[in-house]
């Protein structure tokens, strides 16, 4: 091998500079990055409706929050009829706009529906309700319209058997479920119920609701039930498992039919949320995200806790970037609020941990 001379690797090193700059010039230039169109939401109850001036409501604004996902009995006349005038609707939509806050979802509730749930025949004004709700939500361009499976609490008087409340680090307030409690504290249902009447009844009430929404910008979207147990207080669920969900878009094919996606429920089952994430989310299935953490499932602990972002057994940085590789552009919310000392009369400290939390978590993709 030829020995360099000086005036050589004098030559040699300057190019080689010259290379390693330009190189670096280019790996130190950042490629642009595509910013995450995800959104933070909260819920709120109606608790949050009596301030002077709508001062909690804007709370939500200054830590960040534009979208709020709603029960409709927060609605003027829902309550009373199962219904509301769309002045009521256009009334409510206008004051959170006011403050800067516009509803992503706005959920039904299934006491208003039972008996359609039921597939009973007096349920058919409740459909009809139910309708003319899925009319007007399109009309105002409301992204999600939430209709529920029936909860088998609704048999039992809306039974609470089996939850109560622990404590978490420093004396944090959770809810924790407990399915042995639950089948010892249960009272007996009111009347006898079948999965096949669930499912008949489900699938009427989609099969006339999804054209009101058909061709408009509003997707019906699944929650599931909660605990999600096919079997509880002595009756049966029907949206439990992935395979449940799969059969309601089967039963009912649209691109309006959707879900919530609630992390908190999926992982409870003990099915595996990130599967859940891609096998829903490349199909464009989900169009709500329920954000929240839990510590334990039904399979493996006969219960769960509901507890801090921060604080369970998921990784929630890694549901996010799940989130975000099936293409999911739509709400995150953190959905159960937990409790703190001073946190009264409104659990404003926890919901501004954790929208500072999923702020935090989205800047950092």
């Amino acid at each position: 091998m030829r020995q360099l001379s000086r005036r050589d690797f004098a030559n040699r090193a300057v190019v080689a500079a010259t290379g390693l700059a330009a190189a670096t010039a280019v790996q130190g230039a950042e490629a642009p990055r595509r910013r995450s169109k995800i959104r933070i939401g909260v819920r709120f109850n109606e608790a949050w409706l009596n301030s002077k001036n709508d001062e909690n409501l804007k709370f939500f604004k200054q830590i960040g929050v534009d979208h709020v996902d709603i029960e409709l009995v927060l609605i003027k006349g829902y309550k009373e009829s199962g219904l509301f005038a769309k002045a009521d609707l256009r009334a409510f939509i206008d004051r959170l706009g006011a403050v800067g806050l516009r509803i992503e979802r706005a959920n039904a509730l299934a006491p208003y529906a039972l008996n359609a749930l039921l597939n009973r025949p007096e349920g058919q004004k409740e459909i009809d309700n139910l309708k003319r709700i899925g009319e007007m939500l399109a009309d105002a361009r409301v992204p999600v319209f939430g209709i529920q499976a029936c909860q088998a609490a609704q048999h039992v008087g809306g039974s609470r058997a089996g939850w109560s409340r622990e404590q978490g680090r420093g004396g944090y307030g959770y809810p924790t479920f407990n399915l042995k409690r639950a089948q010892a504290e249960a009272p007996k249902p009111r009347y006898k119920v079948t999965r096949d009447q669930l499912w008949k009844g489900l699938i009427n009430i989609y099969k006339q609701v999804m054209p009101t929404v058909e061709g408009s910008k509003t997707v019906i979207a699944m929650h599931g039930n909660d605990p999600p147990l096919p079997e509880h207080l002595g009756s049966p669920q029907i949206i439990c498992r992935y395979a449940d969900f799969e059969r309601l878009f089967r039963e009912v094919p649209s691109k309006h039919n959707g879900m919530t996606f609630c992390v908190g429920t999926r992982y409870e089952s003990g099915e595996d949320v990130f599967e859940g994430i891609r096998r829903f989310g490349r199909q464009g299935k989900i169009v709500h995200v329920h954000f929240r953490n839990v510590r334990g499932t039904l399979p493996a602990r006969g219960g769960y806790s509901e507890v801090f972002l921060d604080d369970g057994d998921l990784d929630m940085a890694r549901v996010l970037a799940t989130l975000v590789e099936v293409g999911y552009d739509a709400v995150i919310d953190y959905d159960h609020a937990m409790h703190l000392t001073g946190d009264q009369p409104l659990p404003k400290q926890y919901i501004a941990f954790a929208v500072g939390y999923m702020r935090a978590l989205l800047q950092g993709l």
